[in-house]
């Protein structure tokens, strides 16, 4: 009996990409004919015209589907629907845009059969604008340090992994998903492959620089304390500070030495602090707002439409 490969894809406004990936994807299925495939079309509630493109494409392969979420629920939550709702003894998440090359899964079916559970691409060089590609690799480089966890560096959503590691995903109701955290907290054997990242087949991202923004808080909140830590720590050095200032002026006053405050120095002073301790305010709240958000107990994603 052959083994079952789900591929899911998320898109969102698609349209005129989707037909491009799915001929892609159609040489991949001829070329692996060893494989059952499963196709996944996860639509995050787009508004060009690509439900009904999706529709009729996934008529051409047997056994997969179209789901429709009912608004957007954005990038990770639309991947983490189509992990919840495939069949296949592993699944690939393979976006639609065509930035990853589908014969590259080839390798990743090679290295799953030789045992590993987790196969994830590693991009070598991606195209994309220089300011996006710092910030990127700045996040990815505090993450990697302060993680408690092994995540990945230039690690993104491309990879295969095993049955039983959906099976552990599916367990987890985290509504600020960051999924390449989570398969990294789920361990098992892992191996990441070198790849160039392609152009986009036309079109440009979905993903904007706030989504990329509010990904990497979910990430740094969900798998660091580092920032608490880190006002835990200016907390004790400006206390320790302040207490050895205090005692210098204290004897200044015992001995008659204390000169006229300067108001500048005094305004500077509460500025400086108050600025401080604004930080440290709107950290905790970041935390705190995250954490309203899990308890509040909301579904992560909503299904509107499932055809196949």
């Amino acid at each position: 009996m052959k083994k079952k490969i789900s591929i899911i894809i998320p898109f969102f406004n698609e349209r005129d990409n989707l037909p491009l990936l799915l001929s892609d994807v159609k040489k991949l299925i001829q070329s692996e004919s060893q494989y059952d495939f499963e196709l996944i079309l996860m639509d995050n509630n787009s508004n060009d015209g690509s439900n009904e493109v999706a529709k009729k494409e996934i008529k051409n392969f047997t056994g997969s589907k179209y789901i429709k979420l009912s608004r957007n629920f954005g990038y990770q939550a639309n991947i983490k629907a189509g992990y919840d709702n495939c069949t296949g003894d592993a699944a690939i998440q393979l976006d639609a845009d065509g930035e990853d090359d589908p014969q590259i899964i080839s390798k990743f079916l090679r290295e799953w059969e030789n045992g590993f559970d987790v196969i994830y691409g590693v991009r070598e060089k991606r195209k994309e604008g220089i300011l996006l590609t710092y910030f990127r690799n700045l996040f990815y480089s505090f993450l990697k340090k302060f993680s408690e966890i092994n995540i990945p560096s230039k690690a993104g959503d491309f990879r295969l992994i095993d049955r039983k590691v959906i099976n552990y995903l599916k367990k987890f109701d985290e509504k600020n998903l960051y999924l390449r955290g989570l398969v990294s907290f789920i361990g098992f054997k892992q191996k990441g492959i070198n790849y160039e990242r392609n152009r986009r087949y036309s079109g440009t991202s979905k993903i904007s620089l706030v989504k990329y923004f509010d990904m990497s808080l979910s990430a740094i909140t969900s798998f660091t304390k580092t920032p608490l830590i880190i006002i835990f720590t200016i907390g004790l050095i400006t206390f320790l500070l302040s207490l050895i200032l205090l005692l210098i002026y204290f004897f200044l006053f015992l001995t008659g030495n204390i000169s006229e405050p300067g108001f500048t120095t005094i305004i500077l002073i509460q500025l400086f602090f108050f600025g401080l301790l604004m930080l440290i305010i709107g950290i905790v709240s970041i935390y705190v707002g995250y954490i309203l958000d899990e308890v509040k107990k909301r579904p992560t994603y909503i299904i509107d439409d499932e055809s196949e």
